[in-house]
């Protein structure tokens, strides 16, 4: 057997020493991005496993706000650690937290209304709609899966979250359309007509379209309410928009009332 020598042990020993003296090297921050999709999937997935019992047990009231309630509160029962997680990627993070968010809203519309009301039906298909949209992202951007049990579903989702986004470009781009009119004014006696010649830029080939029309003074006072029509209008069609008000202003804003796609 070799003996080690004196000068040898002596260094070991030193090593040793050395680096049994040495702080513990800092991991860095503990990332979720890796974690996010799986965790977001348990939470779709345990949200899914409430809907189905209940739907077992009980399905004439599955839309019960005590049954909503619990569909959301299981799937922000698996997400909510999520909340206070550091992600490298700071759009992911941004993503999850306004997921998180939209979650938080249902809770607050089933709080305020009814769920036979028309308030609560609009505002709970708007959250719906931007969660579907959300989960459409997570899963075409960061590759969020779900088990085969829930697969049907989940790909009902994101075809609705599809939809949604589609939607939501589509009254951007008309919203753009709008800001943008500059009318030409005529004044006769007290009355005012307001005319422009309007293009459809946003590539998309409506059917019926009807905007309200709001004027306003040099203060931002709302002075009076119009409301523009036209039916059939092509991407690239040009229609005349006019009406008429005792109210001579520069300030005039439209929004969308209502709109359709061209069949």
């Amino acid at each position: 057997m070799k003996r080690i020598s004196a000068a040898l042990l002596s260094c070991l020993v030193a090593l040793s020493l050395s680096a049994c003296g040495q702080p513990a090297k800092d991991p860095g921050p503990d990332y979720a991005d890796d974690e996010a999709m799986e965790i977001i999937a348990d939470a779709f997935e345990a949200r899914q496993d409430v809907i189905f019992k209940v739907e077992e047990k009980d399905p004439s009231n599955a839309q019960s706000m005590k049954n909503m309630r619990s569909y959301v509160e299981a799937e922000l029962e698996v997400a909510d650690k999520l909340r206070t997680r550091v992600f490298e990627d700071s759009e992911m993070q941004e993503l999850v937290l306004k997921y998180l968010n939209t979650l938080d809203n249902a809770l607050k519309t089933l709080e305020e209304y009814p769920v036979t009301s028309t308030e609560f039906l609009d505002e709970w298909n708007e959250r719906a709609d931007i969660r579907a949209t959300l989960l459409k992202t997570f899963a075409d951007e960061y590759g969020l899966t779900v088990e085969e049990k829930y697969q049907d579903i989940f790909d009902e989702v994101l075809a609705n979250g599809a939809a949604a986004a589609k939607e939501s470009q589509t009254e951007e781009a008309l919203q753009g359309v709008l800001d943008a009119i500059v009318f030409e004014k005529v004044t006769e006696y007290s009355f005012t007509t307001y005319s422009a010649v309007v293009e459809n830029t946003t590539g998309v080939d409506f059917g019926d379209c009807a905007f309200d029309v709001a004027l306003y003074d040099a203060e931002g006072v709302k002075l009076d309410d119009r409301y523009v029509f036209t039916s059939g209008w092509a991407s690239g069609e040009k229609v005349r928009f006019e009406f008429t008000s005792e109210v001579d202003t520069d300030q005039i804003k439209l929004s969308i009332d209502y709109y359709n796609l061209a069949k």
